[in-house]
């Protein structure tokens, strides 16, 4: 969900890698949703009455797939987690919050959609 907060977040270990990963999913479109949009769907969700929903289209892919093939899914899970950066190279064990944890990455072009999120949420203080 977009909503400019990646910069709040705190970080330990690698980062500046951690923080460009978060930062950059977080602004994909496709892979997260603009929060005003969310809102919308919750605020559906809780008028119709609806126990849970599942707002967003990956979501809604994963939560099909490991319904059908919960081991395949795992599994899957599992590769994915060993692509995110490491708690290797802890880089003095201190904790960061985002914004002091730039790099060439994020922000970026990349970043933009998470970025301008954060200035409609007022994230940029």
């Amino acid at each position: 969900m977009r909503t400019g907060s990646p910069r709040h977040a705190f970080f330990k270990g690698r980062h500046r890698a951690e923080y460009a990963w978060f930062s950059i999913s977080d602004s994909l479109p496709g892979l997260s949703m603009d929060v005003e949009r969310a809102a919308r769907e919750i605020v559906e969700a809780l008028s119709a009455g609806e126990a849970g929903r599942v707002l967003s289209l990956p979501a809604k892919v994963g939560a099909l797939a490991h319904g059908l093939f919960p081991g395949f899914t795992a599994e899957l899970l599992g590769l994915v987690n060993r692509c995110l950066p490491s708690a290797q190279g802890n880089e003095g064990g201190i904790r960061l919050k985002g914004e002091d944890s730039v790099s060439a990455l994020s922000p970026s072009w990349l970043t933009r959609l998470g970025d301008r999120a954060a200035k409609r949420n007022n994230q940029t203080a």
